[in-house]
């Protein structure tokens, strides 16, 4: 029997017949808002365009109509995807789910690495930070998002993974041509660094590295700053291609250093310390991500959700806005004259409604008219 108006939970959406409620998008919001690990997605994901904590006019328990609208809209993307890999026939099965999890643990290492250079570059401070101060790893950033949120991205990268997959049509051949059209990108290089404070030393310190001397003795003689010396040393390894391009270089060489660059008040020398190639069976899986989520594959993916999602019978709730274009468009917020507090403020009544008054309302709780 069909449960009354009364009973019912209020819905937020509905895909196709398939329920998004008002209490699972509030439990969603709540965890992405309220807690270090859902502002650190939040962040990723979002960036400025959004005010990440959410908290709407009505204070705390409500939410800003550009976020929940934004939320809902990729909820429903994402119940529109999994509909439509399920419409072809595709089985998920477990491995896939446990490839679906590494591989998102991995982007999501990647885009806070990115997100920090991005702060450190401009001297600001990363939005991915757990509540005791220490950096994120996309590892402690899944498990501390909110059991809900977690479940729901990881369902959400598994309907991705699968669909990049079979639109990417990964064959051997394919894999192998990207490896040898990309040699840098598939060699390991380590680098260290030594850091000082002013050109003259920068230079003593390069000709005494291309002169043969140990990093070591070189980065203690290069500072009697505590401080700076102590920043000397391992920088970490990476591709040749990412070193060729944050150094500007266009080749590296083992134990050479690189000319003196300055950053931030302080001069820099950095030396490559080794240099290994990836063997293909260890690079085949990286190539494999690189090619499923390129730009165009991922736009080919966009494009037949898109299209399935054209066919499909989307409804909104209104109070979160309406279904245009294949996405939740935000309802138009009323103009901030009517969202004023109107105990003991001013009201002008307009000409029309009662001609030459202005009248002083203290605790008249009307409204505009």
């Amino acid at each position: 029997m069909a449960a009354s108006a009364c009973q019912a939970a209020p819905t937020a959406a509905s895909v196709n017949g398939a329920v998004i409620t008002v209490a699972s998008l509030n439990t969603q919001l709540g965890g992405l808002t309220s807690t270090a690990a859902g502002q650190c997605l939040l962040s990723l994901n979002a960036g400025r365009a959004l005010d990440l904590t959410g908290t709407g006019a009505g204070g705390a328990g409500t939410y800003q109509l550009s976020l929940a609208a934004a939320v809902l809209d990729n909820r429903v993307y994402n119940l529109l995807a999994a509909q439509f890999l399920i419409g072809h026939g595709a089985h998920v099965s477990a491995q896939d789910r446990a490839q679906a999890e590494s591989t998102f643990v991995q982007i999501l290492s990647g885009e806070i690495s990115a997100q920090a250079q991005q702060a450190a570059a401009v001297g600001g401070t990363a939005g991915c930070q757990r509540p005791n101060g220490t950096p994120y790893t996309g590892k402690t950033l899944l498990a501390d998002l909110p059991s809900d949120v977690r479940s729901t991205e990881l369902a959400n990268q598994v309907v991705e993974q699968y669909l990049l997959a079979q639109a990417a049509a990964l064959t051997p051949a394919a894999l192998e041509d990207y490896f040898l059209a990309n040699p840098t990108q598939f060699v390991t290089v380590c680098v260290s660094v030594v850091q000082t404070t002013d050109q003259a030393t920068a230079d003593t310190a390069y000709n005494s590295l291309k002169g043969g001397a140990p990093l070591d003795k070189v980065a203690a003689a290069a500072s009697a700053n505590p401080a700076v010396q102590s920043r000397s040393g391992p920088v970490g390894c990476t591709s040749e291609a990412s070193v060729l391009s944050q150094l500007q270089l266009p080749s590296v060489v083992v134990g050479q250093p690189v000319t003196p660059l300055q950053a931030n008040g302080t001069w820099l020398v950095y030396v490559i310390t080794s240099q290994t190639p990836v063997p293909f069976d260890q690079a085949a899986p990286t190539i494999a991500q690189i090619l499923m989520r390129s730009t165009a594959n991922q736009q080919k993916v966009t494009n037949a959700v898109v299209g399935f999602a054209r066919t499909s019978s989307v409804e909104i709730n209104p109070q979160y806005g309406s279904w245009t274009s294949s996405r939740v468009t935000p309802p138009t917020p009323p103009k901030a004259q009517y969202l004023l507090p109107f105990y003991g403020s001013t009201i002008t009544v307009p000409a029309n409604r009662n001609p030459g008054t202005s009248t002083s309302t203290p605790g008249s709780g009307s409204t505009a008219g």
